[in-house]
């Protein structure tokens, strides 16, 4: 299992490493669920490609990090807990694959 430490929340990711010349996909998993639904789509592309797969904020085993009582993360805190990530992992350049809820700035 692999975590990072995003501006104090704890996310918890699987990378699956392709060689250098490869594209970078990262597969964000839909609300209410958490990384493991991309199994079978990730599969395909194994070799393919290097493979990010993370839990979302307050989804699997990634911490809900503090919100007001009773409130939810809003989008502005996916997006940068994504972002955190993404310059943990020193990638630059990705492609993002998500359903439900995805937004980029």
């Amino acid at each position: 299992m692999q975590f990072a430490d995003i501006e104090g929340v704890t996310i918890h990711y699987q990378v699956i490493s392709a060689p250098d010349d490869k594209p970078t996909i990262v597969f964000s998993n839909s609300l209410g669920t958490d990384f493991r639904i991309w199994r079978d789509v990730i599969i395909r592309f194994v070799g393919e490609a290097s493979i990010i797969m993370y839990d979302k904020r307050g989804h699997g085993l990634s911490d809900l990090g503090t919100v007001a009582e009773g409130d939810k993360p809003k989008i502005d805190d996916h997006v940068n807990d994504l972002a955190g990530l993404l310059d943990h992992l020193g990638v630059a350049d990705a492609v993002i694959c998500g359903l439900s809820v995805v937004a980029l700035n």
